[in-house]
């Protein structure tokens, strides 16, 4: 425990702390403002003949993206621990910020799919190293309530990505030539919009300073082959769990546009909604139910919830009833990450960092199978990727019930 109480607590001041979780909130708005225009701008870049295939691309595009993430977090974790975090944090900004501005210009399906996978690649490079950095200046008694925040701010950032597409929505639908600056910038853009915060919060890197001592802990380290398994199975259902929610995600994208027939406005709603009740829960009601629930009852009942979510959204006609359900899916979602993150970092011992490390690599991974299984199974029939995702909570309910996990 020597190392654990090596990094000095008051490192972490509140503005550096801000810095931090306006950086993870603007990568989340990054990612957020582009899924409900995905499906508008594959219709614009692909011939006419091949407008069938658009929730095929949609699904490919958004799985190229968080397949990046997976892939790419723990190198540049790896890179902030050598290296500086603070520059890694910054290059990821002004890289994930690039990576929109081209997505303003894509003629062509080739230049689309080139900005998605960048935008994966640099926005891998921020969240390691932001929670690194909060592991490193602060004790662990508290890491818990700073990753907290940090999740909260991450999902804020997806609920604003989409209000900021929605508001300026017409400059990315209809693009007028004439209104761009040195032909490449519009200024009314959603996407210039969050590229220029995201150059904006990396110069706010200057603010922040490296911990004098850095932790060097390893996972397994004092960790009883029971823990590895129970770390195991937690890994297996933060992928169940993400796997969820991002099939809700891209799924309502496609049946928002072709059963209901919405504009990325109204689709957009759906996300908002998701990220203001993961918000609420994770911040207002979850430590609640955490004193008065086990941890094996919470984790049960919100798999149950967010099964009843995904399996009864392909049957809702209006929109407030999909809300509703959307809802589900969100309050379950920000029941199942935080606590599953709880039961890794009480298994891990001392090795914090790569255990929850593990957590944000299941995760990217449970969100780009979702993203590429939805679009492909949606082109074969619309309730198919709902219900299949549906069924894999349930059985995350019965994993929880069976292994007693607390």
């Amino acid at each position: 425990m020597e190392s654990e109480r090596a990094v000095p607590i008051a490192e972490l001041t509140p503005i550096r702390f801000a810095v931090l979780l306006a950086s993870a909130m603007t990568v989340s708005m990054a990612y957020g403002v582009t899924l409900p225009f995905l499906p508008f701008i594959l219709e614009r870049v692909l011939p006419s003949e091949q407008s069938s295939v658009v929730a095929w691309h949609t699904g490919l595009l958004t799985a190229l993206y968080t397949l990046s993430l997976f892939l790419l977090s723990p190198l540049w974790g790896i890179l902030s621990d050598r290296f500086n975090r603070r520059v890694v944090i910054s290059f990821g900004l002004i890289g994930s910020g690039a990576s929109l501005v081209l997505l303003d210009n894509v003629s062509s399906l080739t230049m689309l799919y080139a900005s998605r996978m960048l935008s994966g690649i640099f926005s891998a490079a921020v969240l390691p190293a932001v929670l690194a950095y909060v592991a490193e200046t602060c004790g662990a008694e508290d890491r818990p309530r700073r990753f907290a925040i940090v999740a909260s701010f991450t999902s804020l950032g997806f609920m604003l990505g989409p209000m900021v597409g929605s508001w300026l929505s017409s400059m990315v639908l209809s693009p007028p030539a004439a209104m761009r600056l040195a032909g490449v910038l519009m200024p009314d853009s959603p996407f210039l919009v969050i590229a220029l915060v995201s150059a904006l919060c990396a110069s706010g890197m200057a603010l922040l300073s490296m911990p004098h001592h850095p932790s060097r802990l390893t996972m397994g380290e004092g960790v009883a082959s029971a823990e590895k398994k129970r770390i195991r199975w937690a890994l297996l259902l933060t992928l169940a769990t993400v796997f969820g929610v991002s099939t809700a995600e891209v799924g309502i994208t496609l049946y928002g546009k072709q059963s209901l027939s919405l504009d990325p406005g109204a689709i957009s709603q759906f996300f908002v909604v998701c990220s203001l009740v993961m918000i609420i829960v994770q911040i207002g009601i979850l430590p609640m139910l955490m004193r008065r629930f086990s941890t094996q009852s919470l984790l049960v009942f919100a798999f149950v919830l967010g099964a009843f979510g995904l399996g009864l959204i392909p049957f809702a006609k209006s929109t407030q009833i999909i809300d509703a359900l959307f809802g589900m899916i969100a309050a379950g979602t920000g029941i199942l990450v935080p606590v599953l993150a709880s039961v890794i970092s009480e298994a891990a011992g001392q090795g914090q960092g790569k255990a929850l490390g593990q957590q944000t690599s299941a995760a990217n991974l449970g969100q780009a199978i979702a993203a590429a299984s939805t679009g492909a199974l949606f082109f074969t029939a619309p309730a198919a990727p709902f219900l299949m995702a549906a069924s894999l909570l349930a059985a995350g309910a019965l994993i929880v019930w069976w292994r007693k996990m607390a």
